[in-house]
């Protein structure tokens, strides 16, 4: 009888202990489904999320009209008036200008600095923005390419230098704004550091004219 006590007994603490640990899993698969609810929620809102605040740039990113001369464009890019001319290649709603300094083109000329708003759309500007802050962040570069946020703390520069071009982003407009100072291939005799100190005067000039036209 008392074996029998015992077997009953033990059978009675095998069952609770096997009651105790179908609780725990259960409570960690509940835990586990929980924590991954919450990871894509809170993916879903930072993918949802809004776009940042902006500034009005609307005579910039939609109704772009060239407004500036070579004694404005030189101070800029602080270089010497004489060293600037307005390109014979004009297109409407966009600045050309020549730039001498800076290595010159064997097909005649200087440097084409133009720019000036190009079609895209709220979306696209935000996938952009999204992919090279993707690949700077992991310590990508495809072609030396690179973004950084504007002065005005509401555009992206994103950089293009195997390409020559920058291209101001904005998530609440339709256009982008593009900076074209020609890429160097054969047909250059530029060198890397004139190269470079082009980009760098292109952000000055982005810079400029994102705070000129922000309202």
């Amino acid at each position: 009888m008392t074996n029998f006590k015992q077997i009953a007994m033990k059978k009675s603490i095998a069952i609770l202990v096997l009651g105790l640990c179908m609780a725990c899993n259960t409570a960690t698969k509940k835990e586990s489904a929980a924590t991954e609810s919450q990871a894509t929620t809170t993916k879903t809102k930072k993918e949802g999320a809004k776009p940042m605040k902006s500034g009005d740039y609307s005579t910039l990113l939609i109704n772009y009209s060239c407004d500036m001369d070579i004694p404005e464009l030189a101070k800029v890019l602080q270089v010497l008036e004489a060293d600037l001319s307005l390109s014979e290649y004009q297109t409407p709603g966009k600045c050309t200008f020549n730039l001498n300094g800076f290595g010159k083109n064997r097909l005649g000329g200087g440097t084409r600095l133009y720019w000036g708003p190009f079609p895209s759309s709220k979306g696209q500007n935000r996938k952009e923005i999204a992919n090279y802050l993707k690949y700077k962040k992991e310590g990508t570069q495809f072609m030396g390419m690179d973004i950084a946020l504007a002065e005005t703390g509401d555009c992206y520069l994103a950089y293009q230098p195997a390409q020559g071009r920058m291209i101001i982003y904005n998530e609440n407009y339709d256009q982008a704004f593009l900076i074209n100072y020609d890429k160097k291939n054969a047909n250059t005799d530029r060198t890397e550091e004139q190269h470079e100190a082009l980009r760098l005067k292109m952000t000055d000039l982005a810079n400029y004219l994102l705070k000129k036209h922000r309202k």
